[in-house]
């Protein structure tokens, strides 16, 4: 289900992977652990004989979160407890209850809660979680901190929602935000100043609710509420001390990037409307209804991915429920302090290590689809070269499926891990190191070397890389040994009747016959063996025929001389087979190894540029709203590089083109020998020279 919102933003339903568990419209994210999520029947329930002294992470919640792949922006609300910030969040997705409304005065929502819609725009999604009222009964000041810090470690833009206009006194109440930089430390193991925070904490919007007078500044000037928050209620007062309210102030104005005030009308004045706000959106006050117009559009405006430590970092859903685990763990315990750069690390880790998974079950996906698209018709799984020999028969070789997966799951992972942003160094050696790592799962190769028979019919040696391991190394293995029974069913079912007819010679088969019908033979073999074991088979049956042999003594007309060099060009041949499929195979590796190698270098240099682009010019993006200006950066970034693949593309065909081409005379040349070779053995012996007598001596 889906449905259009300001700004091209799309309401979307987020989606359990594995578990059945009740469409509810909100799930709870954390909990007090004196209550626990029962995900069969979508309800919270208390803990008998618990006390409330810790949070814990809701598994099911996580499992939503995990499924959003691209950057998030968290929007959540805090404030103290029945002041209707849930009845905010619902309006956001278009509804008046997507998360659930308290009408009695305990309260109704504990922990945070996430929704389970989304509001899913082009660039980035929007997750909104509600948050346990601040003094709600139950609740201590030290869990209200605790709360508002994971709310604020979690989110791109902060709501704190309050009911009228807040004075001074007011402020007072708010403790929980004095406690923030105690409670939180950008580096793991120093002291962090409050000024620190602001670049990594959200934007902040203080929602001021049935609110209906004008705002004005000393001299009664009107002035915007943004103003008014600013000067006459967190600006420091005129007292020689500091108050508790102006601590709260000041640790507002100074932890957050951007404060910002909004003023929402009163819904109603009648009793009954309010006590079920939901089912009577119609009978609001119009005033609060175009407000509420006028704050969403301000909080999708304002929405940006949340961002991580490092520069041009972006947070996406696994990393956000890493993040969660993490931040939840470390309130919990007395003695940590949650440390983002730390947290952040430990996020990466688990993000590169997730990530290499994922792409190895896409590479073992993508090469069994590759080769079951090329089975299709067929009953069996086709038997595949491992190398393209022909243009023609490129969609049947086992390295081009390689190939394309490779490439497919390289780029994938550059792409997953890109947006954890730039750490240290000229290229970010960790995603060097993740990708290298992957890669050599996939494929590891070996320093081989080989001979060879060049152009001129010289044998020579070659060096080059082998695969001898890896997810590519199963597929070959596997091919290998279908083909080798492949071709020793197709060996037999020719060679056996022919063998037959050598041991109970027919009436007139004689030597040549024999020699006749084993060529043809060996051409039937030529055109139906299949696969990188054709060759192999063919020398090693051949080879060990010594019955056959004996046999062929037996035979009419039987020839020794003939029979051994025949059999030697044609060992010769299956030599020279082998060690030139060798030959290319250990050149089409070496060239695929630099090929790849090539791209996944270009790959990641063009993202470690758009990274630093993006850490540049982002600033600029949000401080003049060019936009437009970023966009059309970004898709000249991606024409290089489109530019960049066809370029490597062009340079990898013609290398390949020019191997075939040199194999091409090669097996030709080759050939034409073969072949004069067996037209000269077919021709009948030279009659032995006439003798005649002179003087009693016999003259040759």
């Amino acid at each position: 289900m889906q449905s259009r919102l300001h700004d091209g933003f799309t309401v979307q339903k987020l989606k359990f992977r594995t578990r059945k568990v009740p469409k509810t419209s909100s799930i709870p994210l954390i909990l007090p652990n004196d209550l626990k999520y029962n995900g069969s029947k979508g309800t919270v329930e208390k803990v008998r004989g618990a006390r409330r002294s810790t949070l814990c992470v809701v598994p099911e919640a996580l499992e939503l979160l995990e499924g959003i792949k691209g950057p998030v922006s968290a929007l959540s609300i805090c404030g103290p407890c029945r002041t209707g910030k849930s009845y905010v969040l619902s309006r956001l997705l278009g509804s008046a209850d997507a998360f659930e409304l308290g009408h009695r005065w305990d309260p109704q929502t504990f922990g945070i809660w996430m929704g389970t819609k989304v509001l899913k725009g082009a660039d980035f999604t929007i997750l909104l979680l509600d948050t346990e009222g601040i003094d709600a009964s139950g609740g201590s000041a030290d869990q209200d901190a605790s709360i508002l810090v994971l709310t604020i470690l979690l989110s791109s833009l902060l709501i704190y929602n309050s009911l009228n206009v807040p004075y001074k006194g007011d402020l007072e109440k708010m403790q929980c935000f004095i406690k923030l930089a105690k409670g939180v430390t950008v580096k793991k193991g120093q002291k962090t100043q409050m000024s620190e925070l602001r670049e990594f904490f959200p934007d902040f919007l203080w929602l001021l609710r049935d609110v209906s007078l004008m705002s004005t500044d000393e001299n009664g000037r009107e002035i915007d509420p943004t103003q008014y928050l600013k000067t006459r209620v967190l600006a420091r007062g005129e007292d020689f001390e500091e108050t508790p309210g102006d601590m709260v102030g000041r640790a507002i104005l100074t932890s957050f990037p951007s404060v910002e005030c909004f003023t929402l009308e009163r819904p109603s004045d009648n009793k009954q409307v309010m006590n079920n706000i939901a089912d009577h959106t119609d009978k609001l006050n119009p005033e609060f209804n175009k407000g509420v117009e006028t704050l969403i559009g301000l909080l999708l405006q304002k929405s940006r991915p949340k961002r991580g430590y490092y520069k041009g970092s972006t947070v996406n859903g696994i990393a956000l429920s890493l993040m969660v685990k993490q931040y939840v763990e470390a309130v919990n315990d007395p003695q940590a302090i949650p440390a983002l750069d730390n947290t952040w690390r430990n996020t990466i880790q688990l993000m590169r290590s997730r990530a290499i998974e994922e792409a190895i079950q896409e590479y073992r996906e993508e090469m069994a689809a590759g080769i079951a698209t090329v089975s299709q018709g067929t009953d069996v799984q086709i038997i595949l070269d491992e190398d393209i020999e022909d243009e023609m028969d490129e969609a049947l070789s086992l390295m081009s499926i390689h190939n394309k997966a490779f490439t497919k799951v390289t780029s994938c992972l550059l792409d997953n891990i890109g947006h954890l942003g730039i750490g240290s160094g000229d290229l970010d050696e960790e995603s060097e190191g993740v990708v290298r790592e992957m890669q050599e799962r996939l494929v590891r190769r070996e320093e081989r070397t080989i001979e060879y028979v060049g152009d001129d019919l010289v044998t020579r040696r070659q060096q080059g890389m082998v695969v001898v391991g890896g997810e590519l190394y199963g597929f070959l293995q596997e091919n290998r040994s279908r083909s080798r029974a492949f071709c020793t069913e197709m060996f037999n079912t020719f060679f056996e009747p022919v063998q037959k007819k050598i041991e109970s010679p027919p009436a007139g088969y004689d030597f040549r016959g024999a020699l006749d019908e084993l060529e043809r033979t060996r051409e039937q073999y030529h055109r139906w063996a299949r696969g990188p074991e054709k060759w192999a088979v063919l020398q090693e049956m051949t080879k060990n025929w010594d019955s056959l042999r004996a046999n062929i003594k037996k035979i009419r007309g039987y020839q020794e001389q003939l029979m051994l060099e025949q059999e030697r060009a044609h060992q010769a041949e299956l030599e020279a087979q082998r060690k030139n499929r060798e030959a290319r195979r250990l050149y089409n590796q070496q060239q695929d190894m630099q090929r790849a190698h090539k791209e996944t270098l270009e790959k990641m240099n063009q993202l470690h540029k758009w990274q630093m682009a993006k850490v540049k010019m982002e600033g600029e993006v949000w401080r003049w709203g060019e936009e437009q200006k970023f966009e059309d950066f970004r898709q000249a970034q991606m024409d290089e590089m489109a530019n960049l693949s066809r370029e490597l593309q062009g340079r990898h065909d013609r290398e390949v083109q020019q191997l075939k081409s040199r194999m091409q005379r090669q097996q030709d040349e080759m050939n034409g020998k073969i072949r004069e070779l067996n037209n000269r053995l077919r021709q009948p012996p030279p009659p032995p020279p006439r003798r005649r007598r002179k003087g009693g001596c016999v003259i040759m």
